[in-house]
């Protein structure tokens, strides 16, 4: 488009008004525009990909469907007709991700097994008694297990008074259940079974971890206002603080540092020469004349590295340090990013250890609930603790996973003399 923009040649140009009519003859030249085109068939491209592809294939069913596949053979050497004949018949269930829900589980039964066991437990007596009494032994196990109390209240840690009561649950616990794709003989369906518990909190704790949330959120938060506060004080908006010295008072402070520690160093090498040459003179009295009338100028300038090569005295370089290599937070910018993000993160510390709570679950189907206060005492002092916990009646033990031990009161016996440490 930009050709119909240049001007024209002019027909009467200069040669053809000097030369008149007789011009050199004019030639015609014929412009083509040529379009190449490559070749997009070829051979030996075609070969090549297809041996890339073959490699490919072979090496990938060697490495997985191979291993698979002997790893199948030797399951079905071990396994019996029975078992292989049900493995046919179970489908294979495909979980589909974020269909995760809790389901409650309807109540007890008269004739269920574990309200029967709950009526029989509450008749006899001395199966609750012996219950307690586990429980309260449990919780001093655990009180003498642990290194702060160990530390402060003694080792001699026995039993004393314990209130706990006990509590039979109307229903069982909910259960977890997911969405999945089943494919089986009868074709491809959504069906919903049951889930794991520990492993149900699970996946809700990695796809939701709210203590790291509100933790990093408190972190940034604090970190936010506190680089607010330091840029107000530089530009001196912070009315609570007293004003801070004008830019040029605090450089000359630094000027003067700076002169203060150069004074220190030459002082500490024009006394380690004149130490130096104090020694010469006493040992030998030529050599003290021969210093005397040598000239002003051949003695070496306060500060500078060169010596002598019969001199004994080491220059001291400010600044120097031993051949100790160092580590990653000795580096200036790491030593400032962890000055500058102390207050932050000591708040993230405390607010993660005060949403984390650990993994605990559900507590198994038929089990009793007991809650209630367990004394301990020691010879220096008398501990009590709130606990809770779940008693399985088929297992007669406690689940650990559900159990909860508190500290409720430390009450001292004797009291620290005054003045003592």
């Amino acid at each position: 488009m930009l050709r119909f923009l240049r001007s024209r040649p002019n027909s009467y140009s200069l040669g053809a008004r000097i030369h008149g009519a007789h011009s050199p003859s004019a030639r015609i030249f014929q412009v083509q525009r040529v379009k190449i085109r490559r070749k997009w068939f070829k051979p030996m491209n075609f070969i090549f990909a297809g041996c890339v592809y073959f490699v490919c294939y072979r090496v990938y069913t060697a490495s997985v469907f191979n291993i698979l596949s002997d790893w199948t053979d030797e399951q079905e050497k071990q396994m019996t007709s029975e078992e292989l004949e049900e493995d046919l018949l179970e489908p294979i269930l495909i979980p589909l991700p974020f269909t995760t829900r809790i389901v409650p589980s309807p109540p007890y039964k008269s004739t269920d097994p574990e309200w029967q066991a709950f009526v029989k437990l509450s008749k006899n007596k001395q199966l609750v008694r012996r219950v307690q009494g586990d429980l309260g032994e449990l919780v001093r196990k655990t009180a003498k297990a642990n290194p702060l109390l160990l530390k402060k209240c003694g080792g001699d840690m026995k039993l004393g008074r314990y209130w706990l009561d006990i509590q039979y649950p109307s229903r069982p616990p909910p259960v977890f259940v997911r969405k999945g794709l089943s494919i089986g003989d009868y074709g491809i369906s959504i069906v919903e079974e049951p889930m794991d518990t520990t492993a149900a909190l699970w996946v809700s704790r990695a796809l939701y971890p709210s203590a790291l949330t509100m933790s990093l959120w408190t972190f940034s938060a604090t970190l936010m206002k506190q680089n607010a506060a330091n840029l107000a004080k530089l530009l001196g908006y912070d009315q609570n603080s007293p004003p801070s010295p004008p830019l040029q008072q605090a450089i000359e402070k630094v000027q003067q540092q700076i002169k203060k520690q150069a004074a220190k160093s030459d002082s500490q090498e024009s006394s380690s020469f004149s130490s130096a040459n104090t020694q010469a003179s006493d040992d030998s009295s030529a050599s003290s004349t021969s210093i005397e009338k040598r000239p002003t100028e051949s003695s070496p300038a306060p500060g500078s590295s060169t010596t002598s090569p019969n001199s004994s005295v080491i220059p001291i370089v400010p600044g120097a340090e031993s051949g100790k290599p160092k580590s990653v937070t000795d580096i200036q910018g790491i030593k400032h990013a962890q000055g500058h993000t102390n207050g932050a993160w000591s708040a993230f510390k405390e607010k993660f250890g005060q949403t984390w709570r650990p993994m605990g679950g559900f507590p198994p189907r038929g089990a009793i609930y007991l809650s209630g206060l367990v004394e301990i005492y020691t010879p220096r002092a008398l501990i009590t603790i709130d606990c809770t916990a779940w008693w399985d009646p088929k297992t007669e033990k406690f689940d650990a996973k559900t159990a909860s031990f508190r500290l409720r009161g430390l009450r001292m016996r004797y009291q620290a003399a005054v003045g003592s440490k």
